[in-house]
């Protein structure tokens, strides 16, 4: 008679378990944006008369970053004694070179110098895309005496490429430009995937080459101060936004790379943890700092190694149901068996 016998040979699988130690993740995103906050038409030498003119419209283009408009400058005058009259602001959206749809009403202006004089509207809050054209539009007053004397200052030449005057009555003025300034507040935004499902916590880290104007970086609309190292906790998610905020109405320059970071900060280690029935210790490479591993939870067994120690065990096998660093950190190579 003939028995078979037979016999299931366990699985083994090598893990890998890092401790106090950042690992970069995907590849790093480059940015560089320059430009400036305030857009200043010093445009002069002539006026425009709505009484003549109907509606008056300055074309302009937002910089290369998002832009949150802050403040309005024009410069007017009236022309009968010290009367005060008022003219409307609001802004337009752009239509293939001409004004298209209202977005805002920005304010009113109230004009009584007879010399032309700046007139701001602050404290604004409008938010627009980056790199794209908008228009600065007056309607034309509804009070006879307003739309007659009142004068908005313009040059008769070209002082600012990215604009002109266009007016409901006659048109684009191609060679006109209203004079104007304009202050934003401004980030350059950076949107990115970081999926993982690891053991390790996600950073995040901005290298600056140029950090002109910058007032503060966010992530997930978390303030980070002005530097972003992957020596900081972030929330962890999905998805992230980082914002490089620019200091409202300055000059900016930001140029530099952000990378993903995976931090793995997770002391110990178990036989759940690993999801097999034996494990053993094949490799430790020890970190910058070094470190002392200890196994099972008994001093006297402790490992310990120098800064960038690699310890191998290839002649005998170390088992162990939990491993522990005590201080330092560093990789480990095990042996799992299901």
């Amino acid at each position: 008679m003939t028995e078979l016998l037979i016999v299931s040979k366990p699985r083994g699988r090598i893990h890998k378990w890092i401790y106090g130690q950042y690992k970069e993740y995907l590849s790093e995103i480059s940015f560089d944006k320059s430009g400036s906050l305030t857009l200043d038409v010093n445009a002069t030498g002539g006026q425009l008369r709505p009484y003549n003119e109907g509606d008056i419209a300055m074309r302009f283009k937002t910089p290369d970053i998002k832009v949150i408009l802050k403040q309005v400058s024009l410069w007017l005058r009236q022309t009968y004694d010290s009367t005060t009259y008022d003219i409307d602001v609001e802004l337009w959206s752009d239509n293939d070179g001409v004004p298209g749809s209202k977005i805002a009403t920005l304010g009113t202006l109230s004009v009584s110098a007879n010399t032309f004089t700046e007139y701001q509207i602050t404290g604004l809050d409008v938010e627009l895309d980056p790199n794209t054209y908008y228009w600065i539009y007056c309607p034309k007053p509804s009070d006879h005496h307003a739309s007659s004397d009142l004068r908005l200052e313009c040059s008769t030449s070209n002082v600012y490429d990215d604009g002109y005057v266009w007016t409901s009555n006659n048109g684009q003025y191609s060679d006109y430009d209203l004079h104007m300034k304009l202050v934003f507040g401004g980030y350059h935004e950076i949107s990115f995937d970081f999926i993982y499902a690891g053991a390790a916590e996600k950073r995040l880290e901005i290298t600056f080459t140029s950090s002109t104007g910058l007032s503060k970086i966010t992530v997930n609309d978390q303030d980070t101060g002005t530097d972003l190292t992957k020596e900081e906790s972030i929330p962890q998610a999905d998805n992230y936004v980082v914002k490089l905020v620019v200091t409202d109405g300055v000059d900016y320059d930001l140029a530099g790379s952000l990378q993903r970071w995976l931090y793995f900060n997770k002391t110990s280690i178990t036989l759940d943890d690993l999801n097999v029935s034996e494990a053993y210790i094949q490799e430790i490479e020890y970190g910058a700092d070094g470190g002392v591993l200890r196994i099972d939870d008994d001093p006297a067994g402790d490992l310990v190694g120098s800064a960038n120690e690699t310890i191998q065990f290839t002649d005998i096998l170390v088992p162990f149901r939990k491993l522990e660093w005590i201080s330092g950190g560093g990789e480990v190579l095990i042996l799992g068996v299901e």
